[in-house]
Protein backbone atom coordinates (compact mmCIF):
# COMPACT_ATOMS: atom_id res chain seq x y z
CA UNK A 1 0.00 0.00 0.00
CA UNK A 2 1.39 3.35 -1.05
CA UNK A 3 1.43 5.98 1.71
CA UNK A 4 1.45 9.62 0.72
CA UNK A 5 3.21 12.35 2.63
CA UNK A 6 -0.15 13.61 3.90
CA UNK A 7 -1.12 10.14 5.16
CA UNK A 8 2.26 9.75 6.87
CA UNK A 9 1.76 13.03 8.73
CA UNK A 10 -1.75 11.97 9.75
CA UNK A 11 -0.59 8.63 11.10
CA UNK A 12 2.27 10.28 12.95
CA UNK A 13 -0.03 12.83 14.56
CA UNK A 14 -2.58 10.19 15.60
CA UNK A 15 0.13 7.94 17.06
CA UNK A 16 1.70 10.83 18.98
CA UNK A 17 -1.66 11.91 20.36
CA UNK A 18 -2.47 8.34 21.41
CA UNK A 19 0.83 8.03 23.26
CA UNK A 20 0.32 11.41 24.93
CA UNK A 21 -3.23 10.57 26.05
CA UNK A 22 -2.23 7.12 27.30
CA UNK A 23 -4.37 5.19 24.83
CA UNK A 24 -1.44 2.92 24.01
CA UNK A 25 -0.38 0.97 27.07
CA UNK A 26 3.42 0.99 27.32
CA UNK A 27 3.59 -0.81 30.67
CA UNK A 28 4.24 -4.28 29.15
CA UNK A 29 7.16 -2.85 27.20
CA UNK A 30 8.53 -1.13 30.29
CA UNK A 31 8.16 -4.32 32.32
CA UNK A 32 10.00 -6.37 29.70
CA UNK A 33 12.82 -3.81 29.57
CA UNK A 34 13.20 -4.00 33.34
CA UNK A 35 13.23 -7.81 33.35
CA UNK A 36 15.67 -8.05 30.42
CA UNK A 37 18.21 -5.28 30.99
CA UNK A 38 21.27 -5.07 28.71
CA UNK A 39 24.23 -6.86 30.30
CA UNK A 40 27.84 -5.76 30.15
CA UNK A 41 30.86 -5.91 32.40
CA UNK A 42 32.72 -2.83 31.11
CA UNK A 43 32.19 0.13 28.80
CA UNK A 44 34.27 1.93 26.19
CA UNK A 45 33.73 5.07 24.13
CA UNK A 46 33.68 4.72 20.36
CA UNK A 47 32.26 6.29 17.19
CA UNK A 48 29.89 4.99 14.54
CA UNK A 49 31.53 3.02 11.74
CA UNK A 50 28.85 3.14 9.05
CA UNK A 51 29.36 6.72 7.85
CA UNK A 52 31.72 9.63 8.35
CA UNK A 53 29.44 11.46 10.76
CA UNK A 54 31.51 10.52 13.79
CA UNK A 55 28.57 10.01 16.18
CA UNK A 56 29.66 9.07 19.70
CA UNK A 57 28.71 5.69 21.13
CA UNK A 58 29.02 3.87 24.43
CA UNK A 59 29.94 0.25 23.77
CA UNK A 60 29.26 -2.36 26.42
CA UNK A 61 31.37 -5.52 26.61
CA UNK A 62 30.42 -8.76 28.30
CA UNK A 63 30.92 -12.50 28.27
CA UNK A 64 28.82 -15.00 26.37
CA UNK A 65 27.76 -18.42 27.66
CA UNK A 66 30.18 -21.07 26.45
CA UNK A 67 32.85 -18.58 25.29
CA UNK A 68 35.90 -17.36 27.17
CA UNK A 69 36.47 -14.07 25.32
CA UNK A 70 34.62 -10.79 25.87
CA UNK A 71 32.32 -9.52 23.13
CA UNK A 72 30.24 -6.43 22.40
CA UNK A 73 26.80 -7.00 23.86
CA UNK A 74 25.30 -3.51 24.05
CA UNK A 75 25.56 -0.18 22.20
CA UNK A 76 23.96 3.17 22.99
CA UNK A 77 24.50 6.79 21.99
CA UNK A 78 26.96 8.87 23.97
CA UNK A 79 25.08 11.79 25.57
CA UNK A 80 28.39 13.68 26.00
CA UNK A 81 29.12 13.70 22.26
CA UNK A 82 28.78 17.16 20.73
CA UNK A 83 27.80 15.58 17.41
CA UNK A 84 24.81 13.36 18.22
CA UNK A 85 24.08 14.18 21.91
CA UNK A 86 23.23 10.56 22.67
CA UNK A 87 21.15 9.92 19.56
CA UNK A 88 22.21 7.19 17.14
CA UNK A 89 20.74 5.78 13.95
CA UNK A 90 19.49 2.21 13.56
CA UNK A 91 22.80 1.15 12.00
CA UNK A 92 24.84 2.39 14.94
CA UNK A 93 22.34 0.84 17.34
CA UNK A 94 22.99 -2.54 15.72
CA UNK A 95 26.79 -2.17 15.83
CA UNK A 96 27.00 -5.09 18.25
CA UNK A 97 26.33 -7.31 15.22
CA UNK A 98 29.86 -6.54 14.03
CA UNK A 99 31.10 -8.63 16.96
CA UNK A 100 28.14 -10.84 17.84
CA UNK A 101 24.88 -11.98 16.24
CA UNK A 102 21.80 -13.92 17.28
CA UNK A 103 22.03 -17.56 16.18
CA UNK A 104 19.06 -18.27 13.89
CA UNK A 105 19.92 -21.90 13.18
CA UNK A 106 17.18 -24.00 14.81
CA UNK A 107 19.47 -27.05 14.73
CA UNK A 108 22.23 -25.27 16.64
CA UNK A 109 22.79 -25.70 20.37
CA UNK A 110 22.98 -21.91 20.68
CA UNK A 111 19.69 -21.25 18.85
CA UNK A 112 18.36 -17.75 19.64
CA UNK A 113 21.43 -16.97 21.73
CA UNK A 114 24.04 -14.30 21.08
CA UNK A 115 27.18 -15.84 19.57
CA UNK A 116 30.39 -14.46 18.01
CA UNK A 117 29.78 -13.30 14.43
CA UNK A 118 31.37 -15.99 12.22
CA UNK A 119 31.58 -13.57 9.27
CA UNK A 120 33.56 -10.93 11.16
CA UNK A 121 36.81 -9.88 9.49
CA UNK A 122 39.58 -9.45 12.05
CA UNK A 123 42.60 -8.80 9.79
CA UNK A 124 43.37 -7.06 6.49
CA UNK A 125 42.28 -8.82 3.31
CA UNK A 126 44.15 -8.60 0.00
CA UNK A 127 42.94 -9.36 -3.52
CA UNK A 128 45.58 -9.40 -6.23
CA UNK A 129 44.91 -7.82 -9.62
CA UNK A 130 42.74 -10.15 -11.69
CA UNK A 131 42.03 -12.48 -8.76
CA UNK A 132 38.55 -13.27 -7.50
CA UNK A 133 39.38 -14.39 -3.96
CA UNK A 134 40.53 -12.38 -0.96
CA UNK A 135 43.57 -13.51 1.02
CA UNK A 136 44.19 -12.58 4.67
CA UNK A 137 47.47 -10.77 5.30
CA UNK A 138 49.14 -9.16 8.31
CA UNK A 139 48.86 -5.49 9.21
CA UNK A 140 52.59 -5.10 8.54
CA UNK A 141 52.19 -6.46 5.02
CA UNK A 142 49.11 -4.30 4.38
CA UNK A 143 50.82 -1.07 5.49
CA UNK A 144 53.91 -1.99 3.48
CA UNK A 145 51.82 -2.54 0.33
CA UNK A 146 50.03 0.77 0.78
CA UNK A 147 53.32 2.62 1.24
CA UNK A 148 54.79 0.90 -1.85
CA UNK A 149 51.79 1.78 -4.01
CA UNK A 150 51.89 5.43 -2.85
CA UNK A 151 55.61 5.64 -3.61
CA UNK A 152 55.31 4.02 -7.06
CA UNK A 153 52.25 6.05 -8.06
CA UNK A 154 53.88 9.28 -6.94
CA UNK A 155 57.04 8.49 -8.89
CA UNK A 156 55.10 7.53 -12.04
CA UNK A 157 52.91 10.65 -12.06
CA UNK A 158 55.34 13.21 -10.65
CA UNK A 159 55.53 16.58 -12.42
CA UNK A 160 58.48 18.70 -11.40
CA UNK A 161 57.90 21.66 -13.71
CA UNK A 162 55.68 22.78 -16.55
CA UNK A 163 55.70 25.58 -19.08
CA UNK A 164 54.14 28.82 -17.94
CA UNK A 165 51.18 29.75 -20.21
CA UNK A 166 52.27 33.36 -20.73
CA UNK A 167 55.89 33.12 -21.85
CA UNK A 168 56.47 29.36 -22.10
CA UNK A 169 59.22 29.37 -19.48
CA UNK A 170 59.36 26.36 -17.11
CA UNK A 171 57.96 26.88 -13.63
CA UNK A 172 58.38 24.49 -10.69
CA UNK A 173 55.15 22.81 -9.59
CA UNK A 174 56.37 19.64 -7.80
CA UNK A 175 53.07 17.81 -7.73
CA UNK A 176 51.38 14.52 -8.52
CA UNK A 177 47.88 14.09 -9.94
CA UNK A 178 47.87 10.32 -9.59
CA UNK A 179 46.78 10.29 -5.92
CA UNK A 180 43.72 11.86 -4.30
CA UNK A 181 42.77 12.01 -0.62
CA UNK A 182 39.41 12.35 1.13
CA UNK A 183 38.98 12.69 4.89
CA UNK A 184 35.84 11.95 6.88
CA UNK A 185 33.92 14.42 9.03
CA UNK A 186 34.86 12.49 12.16
CA UNK A 187 38.35 14.00 11.89
CA UNK A 188 39.01 16.92 14.18
CA UNK A 189 40.93 20.03 13.12
CA UNK A 190 44.24 18.72 14.43
CA UNK A 191 44.01 15.43 12.52
CA UNK A 192 42.90 17.19 9.33
CA UNK A 193 45.81 19.63 9.68
CA UNK A 194 48.40 16.87 10.07
CA UNK A 195 46.97 14.89 7.15
CA UNK A 196 47.02 18.00 4.95
CA UNK A 197 50.67 18.58 5.82
CA UNK A 198 51.47 15.00 4.80
CA UNK A 199 49.54 15.25 1.53
CA UNK A 200 51.16 18.56 0.63
CA UNK A 201 54.59 17.08 1.32
CA UNK A 202 53.75 14.22 -1.06
CA UNK A 203 52.73 16.75 -3.71
CA UNK A 204 49.01 15.93 -3.78
CA UNK A 205 46.73 18.36 -5.56
CA UNK A 206 43.34 16.68 -5.13
CA UNK A 207 42.39 16.60 -1.46
CA UNK A 208 39.20 17.26 0.45
CA UNK A 209 37.80 16.60 3.88
CA UNK A 210 34.32 16.55 5.37
CA UNK A 211 35.63 17.96 8.65
CA UNK A 212 33.19 20.80 9.26
CA UNK A 213 32.53 20.28 12.98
Amino acid sequence: MAITRRDFLKYTAVTGAALYLGIFDLKPIEAYAQLEPPLWTSEALSVGVYCSGGCGMIVGKGTLPGYNSDYITYVQGNPDSIINRGRICSKCASSAQISTIIDNDPLSATYRQRIPNPARITQPMYRAAGASDWTPITWTAAISQIATKVRDTRAATWVGSQAEPTDGLPIAVNRTTGIAALGGSSLNNEAAYLMTKLYRALGLVYMETQARN
